[in-house]
């Protein structure tokens, strides 16, 4: 099974190098082979000892060495992002630096590049084509839906059916299988599902109003999560849905309200089906758990306030220095890699003034986006890409989801894509635009 994954990402950068050097649109291939390919994108094609570099992190080297005008100039608008990229990676580098594993930490900053190389291309292909926007929302998709066939098999055949030679142990315990689908864990592709939900409800004819197959849709991936056992994904799409009721047009709050109260019959009449509402674990007991962590994490934290212990530190730190943060898992001793907490995390390995720059340029995005909304400089459509966001936001507090590419572009896109809706105006010559942002 190992060597198929080797076979896989061998075949992966032999057709993405072809594909570029054969298209008139390089920049335009890199962006959506990343949404078509990704079931593979998150394959390693470096070892540990040379930074765990995904087939993705390689991808956008190779788009950064070929597309390098792209990065030569700055839109006025976009300054602010620009300048807190520059200020994270200062940051980054200084907490490796000064800390207790500084090669691990300088090497994993080598994975924080390709996410800004993605998000600036993405946004300078937006801005020199108005056409490109529905077609990344296609690509997303796509993508969401190719994951629900695996998921649709992994029902008939059971997990024999993977991506993956090991899976996450979460994935089938006392409580029954947590499909996966093509991820190596479960909740990873709860989340992932929750995001890319709110697509579905994309009418280009009448953005205010979704239409009966975009419903279908939308609960359709609601009923794929359910099957993942993710709760925190659910309440991070519920999160999503009050978002949309709050601020959608009448229509958006008719159709959802009739699609909680659909959702709510399904969970009624099929709840002992969904692990998700089957599960037997002790809450308090989980809670206990989790809040023993938290406050290890938080310690350390205290211990590092400004600059942190270093990104990607986390595992070697506990089994250095706190080493009660651990798991027994058949008979073996596993230090935890993270606190079962995205927020603390981050916090822990960037220091205070990191987390406060990497949160600073995704609330600056959705909060641009409200307010270019609220001045009516972009439609709602921009709604439907901040509940992503908050659905993520929701989740993370219990889920460290982003060290899986797949979310992480997710993730990316979405805020790129505010960004471009927000400041399109300012960039480009005053005109009207069309549900996605098209000249009309």
């Amino acid at each position: 099974m190992k060597s198929l994954m080797v076979v896989l990402t061998a075949a992966a950068l032999v057709i993405f190098i072809v594909l570029l050097l054969s298209s008139r649109h390089p920049r335009r291939t890199y962006l959506l082979f990343m949404l078509y390919a990704m079931p593979v994108i998150d394959l390693k094609v470096t070892p540990w000892q040379f930074g765990s570099l995904s087939l993705f992190d390689a991808c956008s080297y190779a788009m950064l060495f070929l597309r390098y005008k792209d990065f030569l100039s700055v839109y006025k608008p976009n300054r602010y992002y620009f300048g807190g990229f520059c200020t994270l990676i200062f940051l980054l580098l200084l907490g490796s630096l000064t800390s207790s594993f500084i090669t691990n930490s300088l090497l994993t900053i080598l994975s924080v590049f390709p996410v800004f190389i993605y998000a600036r291309l993405l946004m300078v292909e937006c801005m020199q084509n108005n056409n490109f926007l529905p077609k990344m929302v296609k690509g997303l998709q796509l993508a969401c839906l190719i994951s629900m066939a695996f998921l649709a098999v992994q029902l008939v055949v059971g997990l024999e059916f993977r991506f993956y030679p090991e899976l996450n142990q979460n994935t089938l315990d006392s409580n029954g299988i947590r499909y996966p689908s093509y991820f190596h864990d479960s909740q990873k592709y709860a989340q992932f599902l929750a995001m890319l939900s709110f697509l579905f409800l994309i009418n280009y004819k009448n953005i205010q109003r979704p239409n009966l197959r975009n419903l279908v849709l939308f609960l359709s991936v609601a009923v794929a999560m359910f099957l993942t056992g993710g709760r925190s994904a659910f309440l991070g799409l519920s999160a999503g849905v009050f978002f949309l009721l709050l601020f959608a047009g009448a229509q958006y709050k008719k159709y959802i309200i009739a699609g909680c109260l659909a959702g709510g019959l399904v969970i009624a009449f099929f709840s002992q089906s969904l692990i998700m509402f089957n599960r037997k674990d002790d809450f308090n007991n989980s809670f206990d758990f989790r809040a023993a962590i938290w406050q290890e994490a938080y310690d350390i934290y205290k211990a590092h306030p400004f600059l942190g212990i270093g990104i990607g530190n986390y595992k070697d730190y506990v089994s250095k220095f706190s080493q009660d943060q651990y798991l027994i898992l058949e008979d073996e001793i596993v230090f935890l890699d993270q606190p079962e907490n995205g927020y603390l995390k981050i916090l822990t390995e960037f220091g205070a003034p990191g987390f406060i720059v990497v949160f600073a340029l995704i609330l600056g995005a959705v909060v641009g986006a409200v307010r270019a909304w609220i001045k009516k400089q972009a439609n709602g459509l921009v709604l439907l890409f901040i509940a992503p966001i908050i659905s993520w936001l929701v989740s993370f507090v219990s889920l460290y989801s982003i060290t899986d590419r797949r979310n992480l572009i997710v993730l990316v896109c979405f805020c790129s894509l505010l960004i471009y809706l927000s400041n399109r105006s300012k960039i480009v010559d005053e005109e009207p635009v069309s549900a996605y942002g098209e000249p009309v």
